[in-house]
């Protein structure tokens, strides 16, 4: 009889999840945990064993790793919308002071920019914010202030007018009487900042006739006409204002004739005291940057205007952009009936723009919130994806006058996709009120900044040259579109975008200090 081995002669063996049990068995006392690694669909393909998909988002903006299960997400509003998941290509970014708002702003940018969409901007309030990303990409950067490199002018027809003279005919005289509507608008809206308060209609009417008037006698306005045009109004504006004489006109409209004076006193003068328009490549890639770093945070009513002219002038830019397009796209199409070829200098591949600290020109003044909630009703029909960034949804609910409240309320609301980043329980129950969040959501958002311990292991010496330690919240955001749930991502800054994004130097020259002082 052949002799049975001895791990089979031994007792009965019990199996478990790590081997069979008992002396011979093989029990192992730990099992080594399998490698895990992520790829698109592409790359991992065909790959054995263990492949399995996942349900986040992966066709937009490269942005980083899921939070609760560690996959890849790339996800952005413009991507959402091609693919009909929302109804408008808009994102509006919450979050407090250093939680990285900016730089995950920039992260999805940069990710629609691979796309093709051209970058627009506007505003941002710390110095090498932005504009040292947009000058590597090959955007221009225009720095707005009172001592500033570059000054507004209220009268420029800018890149519509532009525009109107590069297409001719009768589309560009159409597009110049836009462009002249568009400086009536501008002008009243900056006298409405500088005063405080709405015009009178009868104002409203007062200020199109002085801005007309300008227009038709000089091809190179400025700012200063208007208080030229008021001391001595052309028939036309006595006409409007019901007046036979420069006296009786000036006694009627005394408050305004002050407000344009204020308009173009100090700071404030200094800052649309522009003699050129605005140049803009509408042929860029690159995109452009409006700067007000330059501006204090404290001058409210000087940042506001600054704010409110740029947008303007920067969404004329976009649309001269459209109309050069389809002009150059016509004459191409002209070319190829003749049996010629012709390039087109202008081609149109859509924005992506960006307005930081969203709330500053909402306190500005009573009536403000209408030309944000024009601005944000055409992103659509502009071709452009769209994102503010505000600190607190209380920014939007604190406003003084209750019309302005219901229409700052109605920006978030319309919002396609909405980014969470650290914020209090108070102000996530608030903005349920607007976008319905869960009760795990609310906790997950304001769980983002809690502080795993008092502090940090001392850094080596070697390291003097690294950035910053980020906060605890830092890059944690939740992506959320109404009736869906929430994707929880931290966001990943590059290298790359890291040495472009620097807003605390004086806080890291004094860190290289200490650890050199320490190293020594």
């Amino acid at each position: 009889m052949k002799r049975l081995p001895a791990w089979a002669r031994s007792r009965p063996r019990a199996l478990t999840r790590a081997g069979f049990a008992g002396h011979g068995g093989g029990r192992w006392g730990r099992i080594p945990a399998a490698p895990l690694w992520y790829g698109s669909s592409v790359q991992a393909n065909g790959i054995y064993p263990f492949t399995a998909g996942t349900a986040r988002p992966v066709s937009g903006a490269p942005s980083g790793t899921d939070l609760l299960t560690h996959t890849a997400v790339a996800i952005d509003h413009e991507a959402l919308y091609r693919e009909g998941i929302i109804s408008s290509p808009s994102m509006m970014l919450f979050g407090i002071n250093g939680v990285g708002k900016s730089t995950s702003a920039q992260t999805i940018i940069l990710g629609q920019m691979g796309r093709g969409l051209v970058p627009a901007v506007f505003n941002p309030l710390k110095r090498n914010e932005h504009t040292p990303l947009v000058e590597q990409a090959g955007g221009a950067v225009f720095d707005f202030g009172p001592n500033a490199r570059h000054q507004l002018n209220l009268l420029s027809l800018g890149p519509l007018g532009q525009a109107a003279a590069r297409i001719g005919g009768a589309t560009g005289a159409e597009l110049r009487e836009l462009a002249v509507w568009k400086v009536i608008k501008q002008a009243q809206l900056a006298l409405r900042v500088s005063r405080g308060h709405a015009l009178r209609d009868s104002e409203d009417a007062v200020v199109q006739a002085l801005v007309q008037s300008i227009l038709d006698r000089d091809d190179t306005p400025v700012t200063g006409d208007l208080a030229r045009a008021f001391a001595a109004p052309s028939e036309r504006v006595l006409s409007v204002a019901r007046q036979r004489s420069a006296e009786g006109f000036e006694e009627k409209y005394t408050a305004l004739g002050d407000s344009i004076g204020a308009l173009l006193s100090g700071d404030l003068g200094r800052l649309l005291g522009g003699t050129e328009s605005v140049e803009i490549d509408p042929g860029n890639r690159g995109g452009f940057c409006f700067d007000t770093s330059s501006i204090p945070e404290n001058a409210t009513t000087l940042l506001s205007t600054a704010m409110l002219v740029s947008w303007s002038l920067g969404m004329d830019a976009i649309d001269a952009h459209w109309e050069l397009a389809k002009h150059e796209t016509a004459r191409a199409a002209e070319a190829a009936e003749a049996g010629d070829f012709y390039v087109p200098a202008v081609k149109w591949t859509g924005y992506t723009t960006l307005m930081d600290e969203f709330w500053h020109p909402m306190r500005a003044a009573k009536g403000i919130v209408d030309r944000v909630d024009a601005l944000s009703r055409t992103n659509r029909s502009k071709g452009t994806a769209e994102m503010k960034i505000t600190h607190s949804p209380k920014d939007m609910m604190s406003l003084p006058d209750p019309e302005d409240r219901e229409k700052a309320r109605g920006l978030a609301e319309r919002s396609g996709l909405l980014g969470l980043m650290a914020l209090t329980t108070d102000d996530l129950h608030e903005l349920s009120k607007v976008k319905p969040l869960t009760d795990k959501e609310i906790q997950l958002v304001s769980s983002f900044n809690a502080a795993s311990a008092w502090g940090k292991p001392p850094r080596r010496s070697q390291d003097v040259g690294d950035a910053s330690e980020a906060p605890p919240g830092a890059g944690k955001i939740l992506f959320k579109v109404e009736g869906r749930p929430g994707v929880p991502v931290q966001m990943v800054q590059t290298p790359t975008q890291r040495n472009l994004h620097i807003t605390d130097e004086r806080f890291r020259e004094q860190r290289r200090a200490d650890l050199i002082r320490r190293g020594a």
